[in-house]
């Protein structure tokens, strides 16, 4: 059973979020002040920290950090779950790269689903977990790639899925936009394959979506027939990896991605 911990000073808030996780199969401990968090972080093997912002006796960011630093915490996923609504707080949370940002309210369902993907992502999940003294990215690094396709063309998302999959990359499907953004936050993929005009919203509102609710979100590349050069400007300013007119040639597209999910410093396709 997955162990996390809740540090957060509104009893309230916390028990509610204790019930419902606990429901969901997990084993759960809370925290109600930094002291106390620093001390069961680093005596209990956590799978996952969720922690608000405000504490008693120290901050939530200077606490990531610490939990980030520290020889025994290090290797724990954090997410922020706050009632802040600073930039400023959400750019800090974004340099300590936790893996997520919720604001109050928020949605339990959002929050379950990128708990669940970052567990399965660290090779945390129940019967996979590593020694607590070993690496707990040990899975991460052994596995395959994942590319998250949102495409409404069916023929062309398989097509470009069965030639991701040759290339050595595991892929996931979505054919619209509100689907797009739940596969996203569900599997945390490691690079987005964007459309920009599709079915239940476009492709930059999914963009948007993503990069609001994960603190650290995937790169992304745009694929579209439109012409429009508001569209690339429009992906420019989202901070796109990329941004590809259809037709393409899938030679370039699979260079592009490779680059980026290798982390290699040569040039990308222009956006």
């Amino acid at each position: 059973m997955n162990r996390i911990l809740i540090v957060d000073d509104d009893t309230n808030i916390a028990a509610a979020l204790e019930l419902r996780l606990r429901h969901c199969g997990f084993s759960v401990m809370i925290a109600n002040d930094a002291i106390q968090a620093v001390r069961m972080a680093v005596n209990c093997p956590f799978d996952l920290i969720i922690m608000d912002i405000s504490l008693p006796a120290g901050n939530g960011l200077t606490l990531a950090q610490k939990f980030q630093t520290a020889e025994t915490t290090r290797n724990i996923p954090v997410i922020i779950l706050t009632g802040n609504r600073d930039p400023y707080v959400r750019e800090k949370a974004k340099k300590l790269k936790v893996t997520a940002f919720f604001e109050k309210p928020y949605e339990f369902n959002e929050l379950l689903l990128v708990i669940r993907a970052e567990l399965k992502k660290r090779g945390s999940v129940e019967g996979q977990r590593d020694k607590y003294s070993g690496n707990r990215n040990s899975a991460t690094s052994s596995r395959r790639k994942l590319v998250l396709i949102v495409e409404d063309d069916a023929k062309l998302a398989k097509a470009l899925s069965i030639r991701l999959k040759v290339a050595g990359f595991e892929t996931k499907i979505a054919p619209d936009a509100v689907l797009g953004v739940q596969t996203a936050v569900r599997t945390l993929p490691d690079l987005i394959l964007l459309d920009v005009s599709m079915p239940a919203g476009d492709g930059f509102a999914v963009a948007e979506t993503i990069q609001h609710v994960v603190v650290n979100p995937p790169p992304i590349i745009f694929v579209t027939a439109s012409k429009r050069r508001e569209f690339r400007q429009r992906a420019h300013e989202l901070g796109a990896l990329a941004y590809f007119e259809k037709p393409y040639e899938t030679e370039d597209l699979l260079k592009t991605i490779n680059r980026a999910i290798n982390h290699t410093k040569e040039t990308v396709h222009e956006i």
